[in-house]
């Protein structure tokens, strides 16, 4: 019985398994099969869902499948107070709080920039505010050019022979010699001279003749011509009478200076040849010379005939004083230069010297006296209003734009808001109010403030700012601001530059920025 239960317990194989082998484990000749299988179903599953869900969303609505989101509150964001956040390291400004307060280029912590143009007392004094005055100033252009000391070639003699002959004796041998007027210089003798005073001696005795004896006959006209000829020859009244007196004419012309002065060039040798015409002395009157100076091309409408020049000199402690006596018209196309005359008065000093030498260079400034419309005052002339004038440091500039921050309170009042802008820059509020306004500027110009030469622009006027565009309806809307840059309103003029930053930062119309950049503002990636 047992062999024939165990036969049939194995299937007739007569042999028993294996006791190392499980009942419940996969026969490992049939798991290849199985796996492959397995495999394919669940790629056929999964092709099934993808075109189930593709055919659902076709068909479904768009508005069941998202949720849309709720309309945020920009209230809460300061897009209606004007609050503008800003990353603290110049990252991004944006106009509403970013998610989580973190800025989203470096994850530093936003900070809040105030929506009103305000500085109190603590801003005040971080920033170094320092204020100044707009005021009524005479203000003037001042140039500064070399010139060159020449001579006044009105204050130039030559003096030339008008006699052939031989020097005979020359007093004056030496250049630079100081002469005083119809001091003698050099003797020429000429036979033709000694004949034109032979023939007036004949003329002259002639007529003492006719005048003795009382005819009626008068040669005057043979001795008006007899004398003529001895002046056109360069003898002077007192040869004339010395050889009336004498009876003997003379065989020598003596040159004398024209007037006082320095023989400053001299060719007479005693005893050399010399013909008609022949240039002996120059002769220069050095008690008032010309001083000649280069100005540039952008400088000349500062230039008119009749302005004051002081001149500065390392030798002469005093400055001297010149007038401008001519302004070439025509410019050096080389050098973009045109040439200014000045003349000087170059008297002798106690010292016994000239202060101003031939050939000396000097340092000119030429003064412009600016009238109310900055441009150049006319020699001469005088005017009841002076320019309004702004300190040099308070106005910002780009070469196209002036930019000028004021300062002003503001308060309450049954009509509304109202603006005090003249402000004490010794004792300010503890609240200040400031605008940028755009001004028009004339030349830089200087002027004797407390003692001191500062440099101030003269104002033309202000600049309107440009209108705003309303993002919602794309209107333009004009802006209130200063119209008149008047005497007394207080200005930035040191901070000036910190607060251009701030409101560059907060988007608000600044110097590169006139019509303000929070077009731009809510870029995360602004500024990179």
């Amino acid at each position: 019985m047992s062999q024939d239960a165990t036969d049939t317990t194995n299937g007739g194989s007569g042999e028993s398994p294996p006791p190392s082998q499980s009942p419940t484990e996969p026969d490992p000749q049939n798991a290849a099969p199985r796996s492959s299988a397995s495999r394919g179903g669940v790629l056929l599953a999964c092709g099934l869902g993808l075109a189930l869900g593709a055919l659902f969303i076709l068909v479904i609505p768009s508005s069941l499948l998202f949720i849309q989101p709720e309309e945020m509150d920009h209230s809460s964001m300061g897009e209606n107070d004007g609050t503008i956040y800003a990353c603290p390291m110049f990252c991004v400004v944006m106009d509403h709080m970013p998610e989580g307060g973190k800025c989203p280029v470096c994850g530093m912590t936003m900070t809040i920039v105030s929506g009103e143009s305000t500085l109190n007392a603590a801003e005040q004094k971080m920033i170094g505010l320092e204020t100044d005055i707009v005021r009524n100033l005479p203000l003037v252009r001042s140039l500064r050019v070399v010139g060159e000391v020449d001579y006044d070639e009105t204050r130039l003699a030559r003096i030339t022979t008008r006699v052939g002959g031989w020097l005979e004796t020359v007093w004056v041998d030496s250049t630079w010699t100081e002469v005083g007027k119809g001091e003698p210089l050099a003797a020429i003798y000429s036979p033709e001279l000694y004949a034109a005073e032979q023939e007036y001696l004949v003329a002259w005795n002639a007529s003492r003749g006719v005048a003795r004896e009382g005819s009626s006959l008068k040669p005057s006209s043979l001795l008006r011509a007899a004398r003529r000829r001895l002046e056109l020859l360069e003898v002077g009244d007192e040869e004339i009478a010395s050889l009336e007196k004498s009876g003997v004419p003379r065989d020598s012309v003596v040159l004398r200076a024209p007037f006082g002065g320095a023989v400053v060039e001299r060719r007479a040798l005693e005893g050399a040849s010399v013909g008609k015409g022949a240039a002996l002395y120059t002769v220069a009157d050095l008690s008032r010379v010309w001083v000649q100076a280069l100005v540039f091309e952008s400088d000349l409408p500062w230039v008119r005939v009749g302005q004051a020049v002081t001149l500065e000199t390392d030798g002469h402690g005093l400055p001297i004083e010149g007038v401008v006596a001519f302004v070439d018209p025509a410019i050096d196309r080389s050098s973009r230069t045109a040439r200014v005359r000045v003349e000087v008065d170059n008297a002798v000093g106690e010292d016994g010297l000239r202060p101003l030498r031939i050939g000396q260079r000097v340092d000119l400034r030429v003064s412009a006296e600016l009238d109310a419309k900055g441009k150049l005052m006319v020699p001469g002339t005088t005017t009841k209003s002076l320019p309004i004038a702004i300190p040099r440091a308070s106005v910002l500039r780009t070469g196209e734009r002036n930019l000028v921050y004021v300062l002003f309170t503001e308060e309450d009042t049954d009509q509304g808001r109202t603006r005090d802008y003249q402000l004490d820059p010794d004792n300010l509020p503890e609240k200040l109010w400031y605008e940028a306004v755009q001004i028009r500027v004339g030349p830089l110009a200087r002027v004797n403030d407390g003692g001191a030469l500062r440099e101030f622009y003269p104002v033309l006027g202000v600049v309107p700012p440009p209108p705003v565009v309303d993002p919602k309806t794309g209107e333009k809307r004009a802006v209130m601001s200063l119209r008149r840059l008047t005497a007394g309103v207080a200005v930035v003029s040191k901070g000036n530059l910190l607060l251009d930053s701030q409101a560059q930062l907060a988007g608000k119309p600044s110097l590169l920025f006139p019509e303000g950049n929070r077009s731009t503002s809510s870029d995360p990636h602004a500024g990179h």
